[in-house]
């Protein structure tokens, strides 16, 4: 029975590994590390259920593999998160610092069960590892320390790498709402709930190491709950990870426009063109780029002046000439469908238009096409 709940996180990464690695593009670089982020979990999970149900002879090929993945999971997650939001490849100049001291406390792991070879490797876990005795020679006691290290380390990487994701994550949402007007499957809100989420698993994985595994080694049926809460939480990951796509900005591509000579007021009459008489925002995949072409000007002047005019961001200020477009075709042609305004108006989706008009309105699409037909 608990073999099954020991065996469940250990399905859940496996399947998604295959279907991220093997389904993702070559070009989409952050579904294909989540993959070998679900190959890294699931070598820890193989690792629990070696270890919980006691196969030790085997675990002794396993322990430094497994430090080496526990000490891994945060460090790849938040490269995952930056491949999604600043990072539009790997670099290993850039990453390599998140998993130099998982590396180093894995080679001297590796090294430590080398010299004491597999019989008084299995003797160190067997007799310290899971009886708690005291060790009794330079190699145990070299082990333990390590144990102890990479303990430390990875309390330490709970807070440190959760703190860095959750940043990122919040300074690009607000940032893509300055560049597209389309937020659809671009938004990272999801992501940052996963964090909420994670951080939860994390505060619980941080209890546990407290703890001490051996707890749970003579209370098995305690591995009940952790393992349903880090199997719902993993296929969750690889679920939402599947259908996201990198939204790290595009303005290292754009050209670099000169903004001499070209006075506020001539910008503001030029966009208020673009927008009022071309309907530029017809355009569902509307983009700050678009328009930084059209006037020949840095996307940053015009966030700027549109922050300054008209106190909006990007996306709020294409939304306004939509919601106004969408509200006079209601009142000249009441007939019209939702998907029909919706695709008029310039709005990528129903789901997206219904959403926007709510927070923007304060009243329900429904409320407000009701209303117009009282009147």
């Amino acid at each position: 029975m608990i073999d099954i709940f020991l065996l469940n996180p250990v399905y859940v990464t496996i399947f998604w590994a295959l279907v991220l690695l093997l389904h993702g593009k070559r070009a989409d670089r952050p579904t294909l590390f989540l993959g070998c982020f679900m190959v890294v979990a699931a070598l820890v999970y193989i690792s629990h259920y070696l270890y919980f149900t006691q196969q030790f002879d085997t675990y002794y090929y396993f322990d430094s593999v497994y430090i080496l993945a526990y000490l891994l999971v945060y460090p790849l997650y938040h490269i995952y998160v930056r491949l999604l939001t600043v990072d539009s490849h790997i670099n290993l100049k850039k990453h390599l610092r998140f998993i130099v001291a998982p590396v180093v406390v894995f080679i001297l792991t590796l090294v430590g069960y080398a010299i004491m070879g597999k019989e008084r490797g299995v003797e160190y876990i067997v007799n310290i590892m899971v009886q708690g005795e005291s060790p009794s020679t330079s190699i145990q006691k070299f082990m333990v320390i390590l144990f102890l290290l990479g303990r430390l380390t990875f309390l330490f990487q709970t807070v440190f790498y959760l703190i860095l994701s959750f940043k990122l994550i919040r300074k690009n949402n607000l940032k893509i709402e300055n560049y597209y007007s389309n937020v659809e499957n671009r938004g990272l809100r999801w992501l940052q709930l996963l964090n909420i989420s994670f951080g939860l698993a994390s505060l619980s994985s941080a209890i546990l190491v407290v703890l001490g595994r051996n707890l749970f080694l003579h209370n098995s049926i305690l591995l009940i709950f952790p393992s349903i809460i880090f199997s719902i939480l993993l296929f969750f990951i690889g679920f939402m990870g599947s259908n996201q796509r990198a939204v790290f900005t595009e303005i290292e591509n754009t050209p670099d426009l000169q903004d001499e000579g070209k006075s506020p007021q001539k910008l503001k009459a030029k966009l208020e063109q673009l927008f009022e008489k071309e309907m530029i925002y017809k355009n569902q995949d509307l983009k700050i780029w678009d328009i930084s072409f059209m006037l020949g000007v840095n996307s940053t002047h015009i966030t700027d002046l549109i922050k300054t005019e008209y106190n909006r961001n990007f996306r709020t200020h294409v939304n306004h000439y939509r919601f106004e477009h969408a509200k006079a075709l209601i009142y000249s042609n009441p007939n019209l469908s939702n998907q029909q305004i919706a695709e008029l108006a310039g709005f990528g989706t129903v789901k997206s238009f219904f959403r926007a008009f709510q927070a923007s309105e304060k009243i329900s699409l429904i409320q407000f096409r009701r209303r117009v037909n009282d009147e």
